[in-house]
């Protein structure tokens, strides 16, 4: 079993400066592991998450002396999840998370409220479909997101590869224990992506939909509330191409 160290440099770290982010890998003897098979084109996939859930990013350490590393600017203070993906052998996917005191102004805390379906971002507008039929359980959620051209209301036909996908997902609960990096189903040009999620429990979930167009990468965010899973069948887990965290 493959685990992970995280040590930052400064420590503490101090919100609008950089800081470097280190994770040394050892296995079940404690021995490092300085090699990783690649996930999505990635040895490594970390989800920088602040507690109140405004702050969000999917970034990649490279392997550095022994470590995988990177630079980083948190934009405020606060309290932190460094959630890590990375693959490990036998296929188990499981997600470590380290928590991360991040110094300095922090912003206003905000109350988590269900957005609109539709969400405008960097000239696309997303509409999702799907979000208010959610529930836990291991049927899971069927979630459609229907992209448009901003300036022309026309279905967008030109996303591109990111990551090796056509759009990565990443979902977390509203108190942070409930964690999916989920990937895209299949779908043609000009239909959107969607996602099939398992929701373990019921509650309000922030969920940040990527995808790439034009060499950019965009990413929107939604929240949704998941409804309790159906009495006639099972709580699942995250099911085929997830990773996820429960704490």
């Amino acid at each position: 079993m493959l685990s992970t160290q995280l040590r930052s440099n400064p420590s503490p770290v101090q919100a609008g400066k950089p800081a470097t982010l280190a994770l040394r890998v050892r296995d079940a003897r404690g021995q490092p592991v300085p090699t990783l098979d690649l996930s999505h084109g990635k040895p490594m996939h970390l989800f920088l998450i602040s507690k109140d859930l405004r702050s969000f990013a999917h970034v990649h350490p490279e392997a550095r002396e022994g470590e995988f590393a990177l630079e980083h600017t948190f934009e405020s203070g606060g309290e932190y999840m460094v959630l890590v993906d990375y693959a490990r052998p036998g296929g188990s996917a499981p997600v470590d998370r380290h928590p991360l005191r991040v110094e300095g102004p922090s912003r206003p805390s905000t109350a988590l409220a269900v957005t609109p379906a539709t969400q405008r971002s960097d000239g696309l507008v997303f509409t999702l479909h799907g979000g208010d039929a959610a529930r836990a359980g291991a049927g899971g959620a069927h979630l459609h997101f229907a992209i448009a051209d901003a300036a022309t209301g026309r279905p967008v036909d030109d996303l591109e590869p990111y990551l090796e996908a056509m759009a990565h997902f990443a979902v977390l609960s509203e108190d942070g224990k409930d964690f999916l990096h989920v990937h895209p189903l299949d779908s043609k040009p000009g239909q959107g992506v969607a996602a099939h999620a398992v929701f373990p429990r019921a509650g309000l979930y922030k969920l940040w939909v990527q995808v790439q167009r034009q060499g950019r990468v965009v990413t929107v965010p939604f929240v949704l509330r998941v409804q309790p899973a159906d009495a006639s069948g099972p709580v699942g887990v995250p099911g085929h191409g997830a990773h996820g965290s429960h704490h």
